[in-house]
């Protein structure tokens, strides 16, 4: 009797070492089916237009209608200007770092900085030490800047020559009157 129930435990471990083994092949092949359903889907969502690519072209207006990655630029170097007080000598130290989405923007910026920074240095100097020391203060300032630098941008490529059709950098140029610069950041403001 010993011996039968020995024998009957041995065929159910047999026969529980197929069912795992069968298990264990259905979640592998479950897994495998995932992943390269997975990585078709990836493909598919990540790679692109594929019949854009073959003809060299693309669908320009979709494009278009993507935002671009945000580009920065510092404005260097430092920014060190004296308040309008009568009370006391005060000064703002003042690090800028502009936003845009084009680099056609940021060579902007650079190309006409001499005169942002004039400007810039105009607008913090005319400002109150009062004023400046609120958040709304701040806010307000960087709305100021950020209108100065888009007008100084505006009127600079408004007076600039017609660019030479046959030269080919790539970048369309930007209408004139466009938000060149999308945004102005404060990285270092000290006042005194």
């Amino acid at each position: 009797m010993a011996k039968e129930e020995k024998e009957k435990d041995l065929d159910l471990d047999v026969e529980q070492k197929g069912k795992s083994k069968t298990k264990l092949l259905i979640i592998v092949l479950i897994v495998v089916v995932l992943a390269v359903g997975g990585g078709v889907a990836a493909l598919l969502l990540l790679g692109g237009d594929s019949e854009g690519a073959k003809d060299g072209g693309g669908n320009e207006e979709a494009a278009a209608a993507v935002p671009a990655d945000a580009i920065y630029s510092e404005l260097r170097p430092t920014f060190i200007i004296n308040f309008e007080d009568t009370s006391k000598a005060r000064y703002v130290q003042l690090d800028l770092t502009v936003m845009a989405h084009t680099q056609k923007s940021i060579d902007l910026v650079q190309e006409h900085s001499p005169v942002i920074r004039n400007n810039i240095i105009a607008i913090l100097s005319g400002q109150k030490y009062e004023v400046l020391s609120t958040y709304e203060g701040k806010q307000k300032l960087r709305a100021e800047l950020l209108n100065s630098i888009n007008q100084t941008i505006s009127t600079e490529v408004n007076n600039m020559p017609p660019a030479d059709p046959k030269a080919d950098d790539g970048a369309a140029p930007l209408p004139p009157g466009s938000n060149y610069i999308k945004a102005i950041y404060f990285t270092s403001l000290v006042m005194q």
